[in-house]
C-alpha cells in the first residue's frame, strides 16, 4: 500500500510540536488523500478516480458501489452488457497495518476506529473510469 508518514506543524500552548499524519496516495495521479475512517463513504480523487474502505470478502460489492457512483444506471447496465474493460481497479491489501500504524502515532485521542469483525481483513479498493 502506498501513503505517506508526514510531519507537520501544530501550535499547542504557543509552542511548536511536530505531528505525525498518514495519507493514502492515489495510484493513478499520485495525489495524496486523508486516510478514510468513514468505512461507509466513497472518496473522490480530483483525477476522477473513486476509493473505497471494503472488508476483504465484501471487495466485489465496494467494486460496485465505487462504479455506481462512476457511471450512471443506462451506462452501467450496458458496460455489463458486453466484455471490455471500461476501468481500472487497484486492491490495495493490507488496510488494516496503515489504521494501525496511523492510531499508534496520533498521541491526542482523536477519532479511533474499532473493527467489529477482526478476522475480517481490510483493504482499500480504487476504481477509475479508462473511458
Amino acid at each position: 500500500m502506498k501513503y505517506v508518514d508526514a510531519f507537520h506543524g501544530k501550535l499547542m500552548r504557543g509552542e511548536r510540536r511536530l505531528m505525525r499524519t498518514h495519507i493514502v496516495i492515489c495510484p493513478f495521479c499520485e495525489n495524496g488523500h486523508p486516510v478514510p475512517l468513514d468505512f461507509d463513504a466513497i472518496h473522490r480523487c480530483s483525477c476522477g478516480a473513486c476509493y473505497k474502505v471494503c472488508g476483504k470478502q465484501a471487495l466485489e460489492d465496494g467494486v460496485g458501489d465505487i462504479a455506481e457512483e462512476l457511471w450512471s444506471a443506462e451506462e452501467l447496465d450496458f458496460i455489463r452488457s458486453i466484455p471490455v474493460d471500461f476501468c481500472n481497479v487497484v486492491i490495495e491489501k493490507d488496510f488494516d497495518r496503515l489504521l494501525a500504524l496511523q492510531q499508534n502515532s496520533e498521541s491526542e485521542i482523536g477519532e479511533r476506529f474499532c473493527k467489529y469483525d477482526m478476522d475480517n481483513q481490510l483493504n482499500l479498493v480504487w476504481v477509475k473510469r479508462i473511458l
